[in-house]
């Protein structure tokens, strides 16, 4: 469920089963030219597309944080992670398409799932069951 669909007076109601955020990352620096963003963006909705069906009732998509520059991208995205959680989400994950992400040190982000494009290309099921056992895990966790 994107973020615009969710109704102020319903908002209380279905606020205890949409208990996941999920924040994309695209990572523009401002330098790509319009092909390059376009590229960047449908790129990151394939791999939201994974998600948001699948997850619908349990997830609400906010919206994409585009362009990182200036600023440490780990740092901030760990900062709307703290956000999202004080609003009242229990679980914040970040899917980006930032291979450098796979090296982010978080707290507050639940699961980050840094996704490598290539491997998508080739082992896009093989991607989509791992991503999938892993927002599994998140929510029922094996001790």
């Amino acid at each position: 469920m994107k973020f615009h669909e969710v109704d102020a007076v319903q908002w209380p109601e279905l606020k205890p089963y949409l208990d996941t955020c999920l924040l994309p990352v695209t990572g523009l620096a401002g330098s790509e030219g319009p092909l390059g963003a376009t590229q960047a963006l449908e790129r990151l909705q394939d791999a939201l597309d994974m998600i948001e069906a699948p997850y619908k009732g349990r997830v609400v998509t906010y919206p994409t944080l585009h362009y990182i520059t200036g600023v440490n991208a780990n740092e901030q995205a760990e900062a709307l992670a703290e956000q999202i959680k004080a609003s009242g989400f229990k679980h914040v994950i970040v899917l980006t398409l930032l291979t450098e992400a796979a090296e982010w040190e978080t707290e507050h982000i639940d699961l980050l799932i840094a996704l490598d494009w290539t491997q998508w290309v080739s082992e896009a099921e093989l991607v989509r069951s791992s991503i999938s056992q892993h927002i599994q895990r998140l929510w029922y966790p094996v001790d």
